[in-house]
């Protein structure tokens, strides 16, 4: 869990910071890049962290690495993708946006349900 959320940290500082005045082409060009380096780096932490020797082995009979359940993928994933806030709201910003071009509504969440509001109509 550190490795992972020093890695999702890291990444993301490297990357520019979140803003609206960025053209769309950009935008996609960032979040493509950042996802593929995301990978990466995902796949490079999974490999250091196996050469780490287990301290508290949890029974005798316990082989480290035979067991789906001790490869910890799915939190390795949630700290590695909680800590990408740029990415995330980025993501966002682009899907509002290809969103807004093909049904030329602006999307919205409210009430837990995503809609769509015309851009003709008056923002409160």
């Amino acid at each position: 869990m550190i490795a992972a959320f020093i890695g999702g940290v890291g990444l993301d500082f490297s990357f520019p910071p979140y803003t609206e005045d960025i053209q769309t082409r950009e935008l996609f060009r960032q979040v493509s890049l950042q996802c593929i380096l995301l990978i990466i780096v995902v796949y490079c932490t999974r490999i250091l962290v196996k050469q780490v020797p287990i301290l508290f082995p949890t029974s005798r009979g316990f082989i480290p690495y035979t067991t789906p359940e001790f490869n910890g993928e799915m939190m390795m994933g949630f700290v590695f993708l909680g800590s990408q806030l740029n990415l995330i709201q980025k993501i966002d910003l682009l899907a509002k946006r290809l969103y807004g071009l093909y049904y030329k509504e602006e999307r919205v969440v409210k009430d837990a349900k995503v809609n769509g509001i015309s851009k003709h109509l008056n923002k409160d």
